[in-house]
């Protein structure tokens, strides 16, 4: 299937903080998942054995940009039993590329030159920017346990020294770093360890474990709770700007679970409020593509590098990337010609245009497509037929009632001719 024909078939058928947000980076200093997972979407990949062939290297002098979301109705082809919806929302994510030396976080499109525009569905674009962002703060989390926990294992410590207690006990006392421990060795131990809730999980459609980030307003799922059930996803904020993670009762995250985007329902079960109900997942700031640097992975690259074996950037372009890019529309006619791009792809241009969203001042504004510049007109032109048939109705009941002698004439009178 081309490269755009899976997403026209999808066609056609983005505050406050909760205890349970972990702090993300405003900016990540590193392509790792984000740039390999969405920017690698922006390049063709040739259908042959010469894929490894492709030049990436371009990447690196760009950001990415969110540009906004948009979510249209199609018909569910899934739907295979009555508890199934037949019309099911399906959401998509605008990102741009811009250069790094211009890219500008307060300004809506990011750059206004040298630029690509690119179209994918929510959930893709979604689960891969939270994996590189939580890559992106395991590494800063890796960089201070180094430099400012003493936690390496020597033959001074303690027979009772336990290094996940010292990394635990480091990143608790910083006021930055404290979500840095995903585990509580103490609570372990009293055997009072609570699931953490993992937005990760949620970046798709998927069933809520009701045990996972809440304390179940004390039910923990015994028989006389409430055992419907219940799916995380995200969604589009009504301008587009934002996506949060919202509570739906269908498998397609379609239907809310209440009128508040499913947040009343969650609290209600889980005692706690939905993580990313009111904090967007996703953010404005331009994400720098150069790849991260695995601080575990320094030593074994530091011994490879000495027996000449220099494995850098041999897993650019991953599997997951080629997959991600066959879904993936691409608009890159705004590239300049020495933006290193030798054949910009511009499949998706007119799609793209059709949806795309401004952002004035901060505010995303969704530009008008010439489909909904038709239905507005045919919307005007409805209402002024229907507003000119009433004119005429009324005038026509007010001759009757001053009742005129030209329509009192009987029918079976004929005209007579003039003498």
């Amino acid at each position: 299937m081309g490269e755009f024909s899976a997403l026209s078939l999808v066609v056609t058928t983005v505050v406050t903080g909760h205890e349970h947000d972990p702090v993300f980076p405003s900016s990540i200093t590193a392509s790792s998942e984000l740039g390999r997972s969405l920017l690698s979407l922006a390049r063709r990949i040739n259908n042959d054995d010469n894929n490894n062939g492709v030049d990436y290297t371009w990447i690196t002098n760009y950001s990415l940009k969110f540009q906004g979301c948009h979510s249209h109705t199609a018909l569910n082809l899934e739907a295979d039993n009555e508890n199934d919806v037949i019309i099911k929302t399906v959401k998509l994510a605008h990102f741009r590329l811009c250069p790094t030396n211009s890219c500008q976080t307060w300004l809506g499109g990011g750059c206004s030159s040298n630029y690509a525009d690119y179209v994918i569905d929510l959930e893709t674009f979604a689960k891969s920017y939270i994996q590189s962002q939580r890559r992106a703060r395991e590494y800063q989390c890796q960089l201070y346990m180094l430099n400012s926990c003493d936690c390496q294992e020597n033959d001074d410590r303690d027979d009772g020294w336990k290094r996940e207690y010292c990394e635990y006990d480091c990143f608790s006392n910083s006021k930055l770093y404290k979500d840095c421990s995903d585990r509580n060795p103490y609570q372990e131990e009293d055997g009072e360890q609570q699931r953490r809730f993992e937005p990760e999980r949620y970046m798709e459609c998927k069933e809520w474990e009701r045990n996972e980030g809440g304390n179940n307003n004390n039910n923990n799922g015994d028989d006389d709770g409430d055992q419907t059930q219940y799916y995380i996803g995200p969604y589009c904020s009504a301008k587009g700007g934002e996506v949060y993670l919202g509570l739906y009762t269908d498998d397609s995250c379609t239907n809310f679970a209440d009128t508040n985007s499913g947040r009343n329902t969650y609290k209600s079960l889980a005692g706690t409020d939905l993580p990313y109900a009111a904090t967007s997942l996703i953010s404005s700031d331009c994400v720098s593509c150069i790849e991260v640097e695995d601080l575990n992975r320094r030593q074994d690259e530091a011994q490879d590098d000495a027996y000449g074996d220099d494995a850098e950037d041999a897993d650019e372009v991953s599997e997951q990337c080629e997959r991600l890019y066959q879904s993936s529309g691409k608009c890159e006619m705004s590239l300049s010609s020495n933006s290193g791009v030798e054949s910009p792809n511009s499949n998706a241009c007119s799609y793209i245009g059709g949806i795309q969203f401004t952002k004035v001042n901060g505010v995303v504004v969704k530009k008008m497509g010439a489909g909904e510049k038709a239905n507005v007109f045919i919307g005007l032109f409805a209402t002024m037929f229907v507003g000119m048939a009433a004119i005429v109705y009324k005038l026509r009941k007010n001759i009757d009632a001053k009742g005129s002698p030209l329509l009192e004439k009987d029918d079976s009178q004929e005209d007579k001719p003039f003498a």
